[in-house]
């Protein structure tokens, strides 16, 4: 099997610790997770890493293949000059991924950025610091309704059960902005109660059951996450996994989780 490896993690640049030193402290459960996540990714050995953003280059209407030679992580608009990474694609798997998406008709289209977003950025550079030389595919999800987000989850599954290659998938989602009284978007309890709900789903892999979290509820929510998570839950149906919480807090507002669904 092909699939080795699959997570969700958040992607504030906050968590990078060139940014906001004073607010370093406050992160820390996350940053820790995500660097015990980093560690589970490389005893798997994985040779690629499909990389899934809210926050990349794209039509509204369909998803988006960031299709570039080589590919930078940038986060100079957040005042860090310091923190460069670089990768390149997986092509093979991005061709067979465009052939099956065109020949079944499903939304997908072709940018050719070589500086990645910062929903792909933030992860990279802690997911890879010891994988030199893994290859990257970043997938740019828009909003779109949770049944197509499924139908394109389980179309990817199966490209990447045919590969040879191993293969990693990574959700980048940040949750709820409104679980706080000091929230960006100020307090509102429909937002704890989405984050409550997705690690819930996440915990009894119940993913058909994002089904019933609609757009609609992560927009009250403020949260940029759905149509990644729900790719990755059609992704992930009927893969046999378990799944662990590795993190959940909220100490700025916004709801970050760091999730590893482990294969047996």
């Amino acid at each position: 099997m092909a699939l080795v490896f699959a997570a969700i993690t958040p992607h504030s640049p906050l968590l990078l610790p060139t940014i906001a030193k004073d607010k370093a402290d406050l992160l820390l459960p996350t940053r820790q997770a995500v660097l015990a996540l980093e560690q589970e990714l490389y005893l798997t050995k994985p040779d690629t890493l499909l990389i899934m953003t809210p926050h990349g280059e794209g039509l509204p209407d369909a998803v988006s293949i960031n299709y570039s030679e080589n590919y930078v992580a940038d986060f100079s608009e957040f005042g860090d000059l310091v923190t460069s990474r670089k990768w390149r694609p997986d092509n093979l798997l991005i061709d067979r991924i465009r052939e099956d998406f065109k020949t079944k008709q499903l939304p997908l289209t072709l940018t050719d950025s070589d500086t990645l977003d910062y929903g792909c950025g933030v992860p990279l550079v802690f997911l890879t610091a010891h994988l030199p030389n893994i290859r990257i595919v970043p997938l740019a999800v828009p909003r779109m309704d949770n049944k197509t987000h499924f139908r394109i989850g389980r179309e990817l599954k199966d490209e990447i059960l045919k590969s040879t290659a191993r293969i990693g998938v990574i959700a980048s989602a940040d949750l709820s902005s409104r679980v706080t009284n000091d929230s960006p978007a100020g307090f509102s309890p429909r937002g704890v109660a989405f984050d409550e709900r997705i690690i819930e789903l996440v915990k009894r892999h119940e993913h058909i059951g994002l089904l019933d979290v609609d757009q609609a509820w992560a927009d009250e929510a403020q949260a940029c996450g759905l149509p990644v998570l729900a790719t990755l839950f059609g992704l992930m149906e009927e893969i046999k996994h378990g799944s662990v919480i590795m993190s959940y807090e909220r100490p700025l507002g916004v709801g970050y989780l760091v999730a590893h669904m482990t294969m047996p």
